[in-house]
């Protein structure tokens, strides 16, 4: 609607795990494009991943923080590696609370996180970058799987969109399962296509081999690159290796036409990835990116143990887009450089461009802040409407109205609710009735996408609007409620019962307190001015003709307990349930006695 909004100048949040460098590379053309638009960037990594992203992105103006990341897993060997998969799996769960901790009363716009699952808000657009949606674990916990795919699936839904890397149709493929698997159904995802840091241009190709030889697990690093650089040494032409060594800065030239850069960023690492004739790497998913991105073939060996890089592989060995070995410590590189031609190339044509693009819509979307209209009916509300107001005044949202209709107090709730009339909040009179109001208050509506109608003594939590936003950017729904508790009480009686309604609400499709419904059936749907009471329950009924409940789960809206301080609970629900039960001719024009 034309009343959309969004923040001008964002200030965005990027979560980047260090389990190598390719959280970081592919994560980085997202950064750079969100910073060309003069959006504030705070980047949250650890270690290499961390000084890669300072020495990249070098600017001032980016705010940079070093937060622990999770153990490094699949480390070890033998009964050392189930040891130390118990304890980093424990150690991980540590780091998320530390990450949501983190979070806590922090004003980001956006969080974008590649790898790093803590770091996600109900009310903050939250996006995850991965392309392990189901991870491969080794054969003997294969039994186990489930839990992990029940983790991974715990985590996913928490963030409001997961973005995965990788091509959407099966032919184009590049993750296989790890991507395509039956998890989808259970979440909230989009196929983006492929994330490089990598851009082409024209240059000479006066590098025959590039070796980029990064990864997380040192402990099969240096014997692996010492054998690479044993076998090139026998190899014709101009050799490279970067070793993504950020603790070191010299450059080393060995015989043999064999030059060694410990770490290439920035204009470098382009430069000698747009030189390179063939790139021979590990089989990280990014560097298969990185590959497609810029048309180049690939030799690719799986680091030792790591099932993901094993698994990645067989099945590019299988589709003959790059040679891939099974191992790195078996392998003649002049045979596998023989078998470089009988490669095809990767058929898809759409690159980082084209998924930049998709990202900024999506994530354009979900900051879009669609219109509520908030009406509050109230009777003789004066001693409650002051503190609602109040509440709502501090709204951290700008796209909203409040219509607050007074019918027929014989207190000072109309001179109460005139000393907050302004822009925002427009204040209007109509016959006594609750219904009569509600009514009276649509009159009044602005063009709006949802209206709420509210409680005069139920507020409104600052980051209330922002949650529902986004919940409503799921779904087109109809009408539905919230979760409530119990404004300004600590009494585990108040708490269990407002969870019972909360329950018996979501179970049984009603409300009290609070009701959204869709501003375009206000048309179609009424409140009954012959109900003073239940008129809600016949108001969601008659909306649900239209299209769906839903019953959204929020720890930002209470309300008081006014009602059940003075008449108890179980005598509430007995006359709720009594009301409720009740016939509709009976209900049209009975009294109800409001608790004030």
């Amino acid at each position: 609607m034309e009343n959309n909004r969004k923040p001008e100048q964002l200030n965005i949040l990027f979560t980047i795990a260090s389990l190598g460098l390719g959280h970081a590379t592919r994560t980085l053309p997202i950064i750079e494009h969100f910073k060309n638009q003069g959006h504030k960037i705070t980047i949250l990594s650890y270690v290499k991943a961390l000084e890669f992203l300072k020495d990249e992105l070098y600017d001032k103006t980016i705010e940079f923080i070093s937060l622990e990341d999770y153990p490094k897993l699949e480390r070890g060997k033998g009964w050392k590696f189930y040891y130390y998969l118990i304890v980093d799996l424990l150690k991980t769960t540590k780091i998320i609370k530390k990450e949501k901790k983190f979070l806590k009363d922090k004003e980001f716009d956006l969080i974008i996180s590649d790898g790093r699952y803590g770091f996600n808000s109900k009310h903050i657009p939250s996006f995850l970058i991965s392309h392990q949606i189901s991870f491969i674990p080794p054969k003997v916990l294969m039994p186990f799987k489930f839990i992990s795919d029940i983790g991974n699936l715990i985590h996913f839904r928490k963030f409001h969109k997961v973005f995965i890397p990788d091509f959407k149709e099966k032919e184009f493929n590049l993750a296989g399962k790890l991507s395509h698997n039956i998890l989808l159904k259970f979440f909230n995802y989009e196929f983006v296509g492929i994330l490089s840091s990598y851009k082409q241009f024209n240059t000479d190709k006066k590098i025959d081999y590039l070796f980029v030889i990064s990864g997380y697990l040192d402990e099969h690093k240096d014997s692996f690159v010492s054998r690479l650089i044993n076998q090139a040494k026998n190899i014709e032409g101009k050799k490279v290796f970067i070793l993504g060594d950020t603790s070191k800065k010299e450059v080393v030239n060995l015989e043999n036409n064999i030059t060694i850069y410990p770490i290439a960023t920035s204009n470098l690492r382009k430069e000698l990835f747009n030189a390179a004739n063939v790139i021979i790497s590990r089989t990280g998913y990014t560097t298969i990116m990185d590959l497609i991105e810029m048309n180049k073939k690939g030799i690719l060996f799986p680091t030792p143990n790591q099932t993901e890089q094993e698994y990645l592989a067989k099945y590019h060995s299988k589709k003959n887009w790059f040679i891939t070995n099974k191992n790195d410590k078996d392998f003649d590189l002049k045979e596998l450089i023989n078998k470089l031609d009988k490669t095809t190339p990767h058929p898809k044509n759409e690159k980082t461009t084209y998924s930049i693009k998709k990202i900024e819509k999506i994530v354009n979307y979900y900051l879009d802040e669609i219109f509520f209209s908030i009406i509050i009916p109230a009777f003789n509300e004066a001693k409650y409407l002051k503190n609602t107001l109040n509440h709502i005044k501090n709204l951290n949202y700008s796209n909203y109205e409040v219509i607050i209709v007074e019918n027929g107090s014989n207190d000072n709730t109309y001179e109460i609710a005139k000393e907050y009339e302004n822009e925002k909040i427009k204040v209007i009179k109509s016959k006594k009735g609750v219904s009569i109001a509600k009514n009276e208050g649509i009159k009044h509506i602005n063009s709006s996408d949802y209206t709420i109608f509210l409680d005069a003594d139920t507020i409104l939590e600052r980051n209330f609007l922002k949650e529902l936003n986004l919940f409503l950017k799921e779904e087109n729904f109809a009408i539905g409620t919230t979760s409530i508790k119990p404004y300004n009480s600590n009494s585990k009686i108040d708490k269990f019962w407002y969870k019972f309604y909360d329950i018996s609400h979501k179970i049984t499709q009603t409300s009290y307190s609070i009701q959204i419904i869709n501003t375009s059936l206000l048309n179609k749907v009424k409140f009954d001015e012959e109900l003073n009471f239940s008129e809600d329950i016949k108001f969601i009924k008659d909306a649900k003709k239209y299209g769906k409940f839903f019953f959204f789960e929020t720890n930002s809206v209470a309300t008081s307990t006014r009602r059940f301080k003075k008449e108890g609970y179980i005598k509430t629900l007995i006359k709720w349930t009594f009301q409720a039960i009740l016939p509709e001719f009976l209900k049209k024009n009975s009294n109800y006695n409001p608790v004030r």
